[in-house]
């Protein structure tokens, strides 16, 4: 399984959509297997979405995100925690031993 946290100075960042990158996790059985940097392309409505499925990422984990995101992200079968906050060490561990949760709403912004 593929993870994606958006970052910046690797802390979840408070905006989806203009992280500086992301860090991918590839766990397998509870552990991580592997960790590489994607940069964040260019600003597109609905782009981002797709460029993290076709890298093959299931769960993106984030500070804020509007709701036209997570509806693109739900249509490629990407599961969103949004609202979170920290550093991506302390996140990922949260998420692999289920104590992530989501908190609040969608933000509500034009882009």
């Amino acid at each position: 399984m593929k993870v994606a946290l958006s970052t910046k100075n690797n802390m979840i960042t408070n905006h989806f959509g203009r992280c500086d990158y992301f860090i991918v996790y590839e766990i397998e059985n509870q552990k991580i297997k592997a960790s590489s940097l994607i940069k964040n392309p260019p600003h597109h409505e609905g782009l981002l979405p797709k460029y993290l499925s076709d890298k093959g990422i299931e769960v993106v984990i984030t500070g804020g995100i509007g709701k036209n995101a997570i509806d693109y992200l739900k249509k490629f079968n990407i599961k969103c925690y949004m609202n979170v906050q920290g550093e991506a060490s302390d996140v990922i561990k949260m998420y692999m031993n289920g104590s992530l949760k989501n908190h609040g709403e969608p933000c509500n912004h034009d882009h």
